[in-house]
C-alpha cells in the first residue's frame, strides 16, 4: 500500500498522521501532520507536511487534497510548497501567518463561512486569549478526535535526546503540558479559561497535536491539567 511507512492510521478510513523531524529552539522535535477524509472523499490536511515524493504518493492513494490547513502562526513552513504541488487545494489559516511567511497565500480564514460550511465534519474552535499562537483547534465528532498543533506537547523515549533533555528541564517528559514558549507568552484570562473549558467538555477520545504522541489516556483531564494556569485567580 502506498501509505506504508508514511502515514499511520488513527481512525480507519477517516484519519491518518505522519511525522517529520524539525529543529526548533535548539532541539529536534517530531512534528505531526494530520489528514482527514471528508464525506465527499476529499482530503483535509492539517499542518501540511513537506510534499516529498513519498508523501505525495501516500496522499494520492488516499484521495484528492482539497484543503491545506495552517492552524496557527507557526505551523506554516511547508504550506507554500504543498500549495504549489496541490494547486487545486484551498489554503486556510489565520491572517497573522502572512506577516511571518509572505509566501503563504490564504484562500480564506479559518472562520470564513465558506470554509466552515464546506467542512461540516470538523468543528473549528478558536483558542481565545493566546494571541502568541492565534490557533484554532478542530473537533471531529464522528471519532471523538481533537486535532490541534501547539495546544500541548510531551516528550517520550521515542524523541531525540535534545528534546528529551529539554523536556525533563521543563517538566514535559512523559507529562502533557503546554509548549514552554506558549506558557511564557500566555497569561490567565477568562477568555482563555472559557476556551479550554469548552474544549475539555467535548467527548474526547483522543487529542492529536504536533509534538507529542496521540493523547488517549484521559485526554480531557490531561488537557485541563496542562492549562490549569489559564484560569484567573478569584479575588
Amino acid at each position: 500500500m502506498a501509505t506504508a511507512g508514511v502515514f499511520e492510521v488513527v481512525v480507519p478510513d477517516a484519519i491518518w498522521v505522519t511525522e517529520r523531524p524539525v529543529w526548533f529552539g535548539g532541539v529536534r522535535l517530531r512534528s505531526r501532520s494530520t489528514v482527514v477524509r471528508l464525506a465527499g472523499g476529499g482530503l483535509w490536511v492539517h499542518s501540511p507536511p513537506d510534499p516529498t515524493e513519498d508523501v505525495r504518493a501516500a496522499l494520492d492513494a488516499l484521495g484528492e487534497v482539497k484543503w491545506l490547513v495552517i492552524p496557527n502562526r507557526f505551523q506554516h513552513l511547508a504550506a507554500p510548497a504543498a500549495s504549489s504541488v496541490y494547486s487545486g487545494a484551498q489554503v486556510v489559516g489565520p491572517k497573522t501567518v502572512l506577516a511571518r511567511n509572505p509566501q503563504v497565500q490564504l484562500a480564506m480564514g479559518i472562520d470564513d463561512p465558506g470554509y466552515v460550511g464546506s467542512t461540516p465534519e470538523l468543528i473549528p474552535i478558536p483558542l481565545h486569549g493566546v494571541p502568541f499562537l492565534d490557533e484554532t483547534v478542530f473537533f471531529h465528532p464522528a471519532s471523538g478526535t481533537l486535532i490541534a498543533a501547539d495546544l500541548a506537547m510531551c516528550a517520550t523515549a521515542r524523541d531525540h535526546w535534545t528534546w528529551r533533555t529539554a523536556a525533563r528541564l521543563f517538566g514535559r517528559y512523559e507529562k502533557v503540558g503546554t509548549p514552554p514558549d506558549v506558557r511564557m507568552h500566555t497569561r490567565a484570562s477568562q477568555a482563555l479559561s472559557d476556551s479550554i473549558a469548552r474544549i475539555c467538555a467535548l467527548p474526547l477520545e483522543r487529542i492529536l497535536v504536533a509534538h507529542a504522541d496521540p493523547i488517549t489516556d484521559r485526554p480531557s483531564q490531561q488537557l485541563a491539567d496542562a492549562w490549569r494556569f489559564a484560569t484567573p485567580a478569584k479575588r
